[in-house]
Formats: C-alpha cells, structure tokens, sequence
C-alpha cells in the first residue's frame, strides 16, 4: 500500500501541476481514489493471469499457495469494475464529464488488457508490443487526474507531455524490474527475450522518451527527472560486468520511476508555472 500511495499520488498531484491547477480537496480525493481503485483491479488481473506461470515461477504467492481461490478473485475482479464504471459516472456529476468520460475509458482499456485484447497468446510471444499495450494506459492517466482538478485541463499539451514522461519512467522501470538472469524460463523475462545489451537498449529508448517529454514542457521538471535517467543509464553497466547484481538495477530504477511520477509537481513547488 505505501508504494503504491506514492505512485498515485505521484500522477495527482503532478497531472493537477502539469494542468496549472489549483488543489483542492474534492479533485484530491476523486483523483486518488479513482487511481488506487484502479491500481487495486491492475493487481488483482495481473495475479490472476499469471497464475499458471507463479506454480512454477513464483509459487510463494497468495494464489499458487492456495490462500486465495483463482474463482473468488475472478469473481471481485467483475465486481470492481462494475464499482468502477458506476465510479466514472459519479464522477462525471461530481468533478465533471471529462473526469468521468476518461474514467470510464480507463476502466474499458483495463478490462481488455486483462483480456489481452484476444489475442494474448500472440502477445505473449512479442514482449515489446505487449508492454506498449499495457503502458500505453499511462497517458490518459494523468489527464484524468488532471480533469478532477480542472475540467478543461485534461486538454492542455502539458498534461499529454506529462504523460510521456510517466510512460517513459514507467516502461524503463518495468524492463528493470525483469533482468534476473536465473529467472525461471517460463517468465519470457526481457533479458532472456533480448539479451543484456537488448535489454539496455530497451531502457534506454524509454528513458529518451521520458526525456524528450520533459524538454517539451519546457519546465523545471528537468532538473528532477534528467539526474535520474542518468543515475539509471548508469547503473546498466551491472548487466554487463555483474548480471548477478541485477537487484540494483531495478532499485535505481524505482527510485527513477518516482523522480518520474512526481517531477511535475516537484517542479511545480520549486517555481515551476507552466
């Protein structure tokens, strides 16, 4: 719970920054539970849909030990995103329609991803495409946290260019976090897919993304998410000389993926008016 209170919490308050929006409590609270709701269902689908995989991979997890039944999480699955739509329309009444159009649009995507559009076996086998589809998500993630705070802020280039910046943070640290080079096979994990110099590539390209998305909003949010995307380039050189140390990869790459997350709204409060 407080790591995922901090990604969160991370989009609302800088989508509200990236829209030049005032705080207040009704889009706070709008915007973080709609988010936690939706970070709560993530995990639940995830889990669920891994769990052939955790017998063998993971099989210290809730569900391949038996503690919860794969029908009963199926079951509150459904009924959480049913509880999310009827959201998106409370929503819609309370912080406006954007905030609930978009609601409503996240929840929809989230239920294909758990589908995996239909297509999952072919997915599976195209890791990148697979991560795109599922990042992808991000994007109008920070422009609902911004229309909870200003209707009309979902519309400003600077919350999409936020975006870019949380989608970039985002897809280098999902690659960072799948570099276990005694990983069980059965995971497709990024390094055994690429190799290590594939890999290095792939975070790379992510973090040029998020970069780039920063230079666009031609902020300070720079000064906050640049340092990070070195530290993280940096620290890649573990693949090659030390692949046995991967773990410190994937911490520096979650400490990225908070400078990340909260470097518009870091930003904002070091002087920042976009």
């Amino acid at each position: 719970p407080p790591v995922y209170a901090l990604v969160v919490l991370g989009f609302v308050f800088s989508g509200a920054a990236a829209a030049s929006a005032p705080l207040d409590a009704r889009g706070l609270i709008c915007a973080t539970a709609g988010l936690l709701a939706f970070f709560f269902e993530l995990r639940l689908m995830d889990e669920l849909k891994d769990f052939e995989k955790d017998k063998v991979a993971n099989p210290g997890r809730p569900l391949p030990r038996g503690l919860l039944a794969p029908e009963a999480v199926a079951r509150v699955i459904g009924r959480i995103a049913v509880a999310m739509v009827l959201g998106g329309v409370a929503l819609g009444a309370v912080a406006g329609p954007a905030a609930g159009a978009l609601y409503v649009g996240l929840t929809a995507y989230l239920w294909l991803m758990y589908r995996e559009f239909f297509v999952g076996s072919w997915l599976a086998d195209r890791p990148i495409l697979y991560a795109a589809t599922h990042q992808v998500v991000l994007l109008p993630m920070v422009a609902f946290a911004a229309a909870c705070f200003r209707p009309e802020g979902w519309e400003r280039a600077t919350v999409w260019q936020m975006g870019l910046v949380s989608l970039g943070g985002f897809f280098a640290y999902e690659v960072s976090r799948k570099l276990d080079p005694n990983a069980h096979p059965v995971l497709k994990t990024y390094l055994h897919v690429y190799g290590a110099r594939g890999s290095a590539l792939l975070i790379a390209a992510a973090l040029g993304l998020a970069a780039c998305g920063a230079a666009l909003m031609g902020t300070r949010i720079g000064l906050v998410v640049w340092p990070a995307e070195a530290l993280l380039l940096a620290s890649l050189v573990v693949l090659f000389a030390r692949p046995d140390r991967h773990k410190i990869v994937e911490g520096v790459a979650s400490l990225s993926l908070l400078a990340h997350l909260w470097g518009g709204a870091i930003g904002a409060w070091i002087g920042w008016t976009p």
